[in-house]
């Protein structure tokens, strides 16, 4: 049996005649996402969590590794900053891979296959570990000395300083 638990992302409508004291007490909401929602009509539980529906039979690694090297020499083997973090794109894809098992063969119909959802959970799993990754480390690439790219560290100053 799985031991994580499973986070899903589910629309909750809200009726017109609650309040938003009946709203903050009964979802658990802050007093300005109570108000927003009265507005709306309703709002998405879990939405600021990854979304993790795990069905280990889905899963199968050596597939799975197979997606996550595909993906990453078709969009990002020609970037020097992935080139450095290959392997970690690459676990980072697997996880997600992982992570998101279950809802990819729950997503899978006649025109979208399981492979084709796969293959975007990759792809959007790389790309926010590139940008993550960018903006902690404070990382550039800067132009071509003598067909070297040369990395260098940005200076950012700190909020003190501003």
């Amino acid at each position: 049996m799985n031991s994580v638990p499973e986070i899903r992302r589910e629309r909750i409508i809200v009726t017109p005649e609650m309040t938003t004291r009946e709203i903050r007490d009964k979802y658990g909401l802050s007093a300005r996402r109570a108000r927003a929602t009265m507005r709306q009509g309703f709002f998405v539980k879990n939405y600021s969590r990854k979304q993790v529906i795990i069905d280990p039979e889905n899963f199968d690694p050596a597939v799975s590794y197979s997606t996550a090297k595909r993906v990453y020499f078709k969009k990002f083997s020609w970037r020097p900053l992935a080139q450095s973090i290959k392997e970690d794109l690459i676990q980072e894809a697997l996880t997600r891979m992982y992570e998101l098992s279950g809802k990819v063969k729950e997503g899978a119909n006649g025109k979208y296959s399981v492979g084709y959802g796969y293959f975007w959970v990759v792809h959007n799993a790389m790309i926010a570990y590139l940008a993550t990754w960018q903006k902690q480390m404070g990382w550039g690439v800067f132009g071509n000395i003598e067909d070297q790219l040369m990395m260098t560290r940005i200076h950012r100053p700190s909020q003190e300083t501003l």
